[in-house]
């Protein structure tokens, strides 16, 4: 019997609390339906007691949904700036090498430009290397034997005079520069024509020997080649005069010159091929010959004139040895 009470009670209360809950929303709900000029005391207490939870959980669950839709903004956010860096190093990237596609444009056109104004055979090559010991002033480039290059051969680009070959091989040759001290180029002051030559003193510059201290040299003066080394056309530019120093001891003067190609920055040059000993540099209508006469009848004209001298020569011997003679057999008898 108690245990079936208990269970009645348990019932009992459950239904009480169901009923109860109802209760309460089933008046909360019918407040809509009217409006009475002002709550009674159990509706503010339900009221009262029923809106802070009701806040509370609102704000919780606000919050909630906040925190979730800023996280997956974030996230979305997170991919897209992934993918707009990945666009803008490509984008950078593409303007790199557009640039040096530009730059690499003026450079060979620059070139092209030059190699119209010089009338001898040239090839363009592109350098690999320079030399990383510092002890040689030498770069390499990329053409050779199978080029038609050959050793002191000259190489130069738009801005001027680079050096000459050193060393051949089948598809690569070395170049030493007009800075080395092993290089010497036959050059002239472009203002009044003095002549010196110019040696490789370091990477920085060169000097320019042999100018005597009497003659005037000037900082700014421009130095071109001369053309009488037999290596270097003529007119190429140098270098500028740095520096001159007039010694009243020393026989020549010291002068420093700066060249005027940035050897450390190059990329592209010119190698002029030389025609035999000399630069070919004359245009193609001057080399042009007028025929040689056959040696035929050169050689039927000299035996005529031989012939003619002899028979010329021979009278004037007899008669100077007739008159000889009888004087000297008057004389013995």
């Amino acid at each position: 019997m108690r245990l079936n009470t208990n269970v009645w009670v348990r019932r009992l209360r459950g239904v009480v609390l169901v009923i109860l809950f109802i209760s309460v929303f089933l008046y909360i709900f019918s407040l809509n339906f009217r409006t009475p000029p002002r709550m009674d005391f159990l509706q503010r207490s339900v009221t009262e007691t029923v809106s802070p939870p009701i806040q509370f959980f609102g704000r919780i669950f606000s919050s909630i949904e906040e925190f979730i839709r800023d996280y997956i903004w974030l996230k979305n956010l997170r991919r897209e700036n992934e993918v707009l860096r990945k666009e803008l190093a490509d984008l950078e990237g593409k303007i790199t090498t557009y640039h040096e596609a530009h730059v690499e444009n003026l450079r060979l056109r620059r070139l092209l430009d030059f190699r119209s104004t010089i009338n001898a055979d040239t090839v363009a090559a592109q350098v690999l290397m320079h030399d990383m010991t510092g002890w040689f002033q030498t770069m390499m480039i990329d053409k050779g034997s199978r080029d038609g290059i050959a050793p002191d051969m000259a190489v130069v680009n738009d801005e001027g005079v680079i050096g000459r070959i050193l060393d051949v091989s089948d598809r690569y040759c070395r170049v030493l520069l007009i800075t080395d001290p092993g290089s010497s180029v036959d050059g002239l002051v472009q203002r009044n024509r003095v002549r010196g030559i110019l040696t490789g003193k370091d990477s920085s510059g060169c000097l320019l020997k042999y100018v005597r201290a009497n003659l005037d040299i000037q900082v700014g003066d421009l130095l071109v080649s001369s053309g009488k080394d037999g290596i270097y056309p003529k007119g190429l530019r140098l270098g500028v005069v740095q520096a001159a120093y007039k010694d009243p001891v020393d026989l020549f003067q010291k002068i420093e010159v700066r060249p005027l190609v940035r050897l450390s920055a190059l990329e592209e040059v010119l190698v002029i091929r030389r025609a035999g000993a000399g630069l070919d540099l004359d245009p193609p209508e001057a080399q042009e010959k007028p025929p040689e006469k056959p040696p035929e009848k050169q050689s039927e004209k000299q035996p005529e004139k031989k012939a003619e001298k002899k028979a010329d020569k021979k009278p004037e011997k007899k008669l100077d040895k007739k008159p000889e003679k009888p004087p000297v057999k008057v004389n013995q008898r």
